[in-house]
């Protein structure tokens, strides 16, 4: 069974500036320091407050769809996955949509929806429902908050 998670944050800059480093490269915006690797980013994830060491940070493999631009609208789309950059059996990969979303002069919404299948079988989906699903959405949300800032900086550089 997938898990569905889901996270916004609200950006004050202005969708023009923050589309054009979004489109960009993603070691403008995703959470520092992301390195390549192959055909993806390892970036280190973490969870917001509250969890053990080994469950509140973790080194995954990013990967980063092409920008689209969704028909009619001021909402720019990028597709986002990341597993274990270790390819431990217990760290479920998580696959979703960036989006960035103008709110017509109030700034951007910028969200990640994703979805993930708990690792383990049976076991997994036992431990998910226990704590699993607070890390996957701790993670989540700290991956946007994470690339907010960075958007937000990156947007205020001189061209």
């Amino acid at each position: 069974m997938r898990r569905h998670v889901y996270f916004y944050t609200h950006v004050d800059d202005s969708y023009a500036d923050l589309a054009a480093v979004l489109a960009g490269d993603p070691s403008a915006w995703l959470p520092a320091p992301a390195r390549p690797s192959g055909d993806g980013w390892l970036v280190d994830l973490q969870s917001l407050r509250g969890l053990p060491g080994a469950m509140a940070a973790h080194t995954a493999l990013v990967t980063v769809g092409e920008p689209s631009i969704a028909s009619g609208s001021a909402t720019l789309l990028r597709a986002v996955a990341w597993r274990s950059a270790a390819a431990e059996p217990f760290v479920p990969v998580l696959e979703g949509d960036l989006e960035l979303a103008s709110l017509g002069g109030y700034g951007c919404h910028l969200s990640v929806m994703g979805s993930y299948r708990p690792p383990l079988s049976v076991a997994g989906e036992a431990g998910d429902r226990l704590f699993g699903h607070r890390i996957a959405e701790a993670c989540v949300r700290r991956f946007v908050l994470d690339i907010a800032d960075r958007l937000a900086t990156s947007a205020a550089l001189p061209a």
